[in-house]
C-alpha cells in the first residue's frame, strides 16, 4: 500500500466536499501541522488518525486506503438493511 495513494483519496474527498484541510483538522481535533507534515512526507497516518479521518468525511479507512469500497461491508450493511425491512413488516402484522 502507499500512502500517497491515502492522501490522494483525502483529497479528493475534501475537494469534492468543498471541505478545507483546515476544517478537517476543527472538525477531527488534528493539528494541521501533522495533517500536512503527513501529506507532504507521504507517510501513513497513525491508525486512529486514519479513522478519525474517515469517519469525519463518511467514508472508510478501507476506501482511503485502496479508493474502493469494501465489499464485505456493503454486503453487512445490506443483510442489515433487509433484516430491519423484515423486523418492521414482522411488527406491522
Amino acid at each position: 500500500m502507499d500512502a500517497e495513494i491515502f492522501w490522494k483519496n483525502v483529497m479528493h474527498i475534501l475537494k469534492e466536499k468543498k471541505i478545507s484541510q483546515e476544517v478537517l483538522c476543527d472538525g477531527t481535533g488534528i493539528s494541521i501541522w501533522t495533517l500536512r507534515g503527513s501529506i507532504s512526507k507521504k507517510t501513513f497516518p497513525r491508525v486512529d488518525m486514519a479513522k478519525t479521518i474517515a469517519d469525519y468525511l463518511g467514508t472508510s479507512v478501507d476506501f482511503l486506503l485502496t479508493g474502493k469500497d469494501s465489499d464485505e461491508y456493503k454486503v453487512r450493511l445490506d443483510n442489515l438493511k433487509m433484516s430491519l425491512m423484515d423486523l418492521i413488516e414482522q411488527e406491522g402484522k
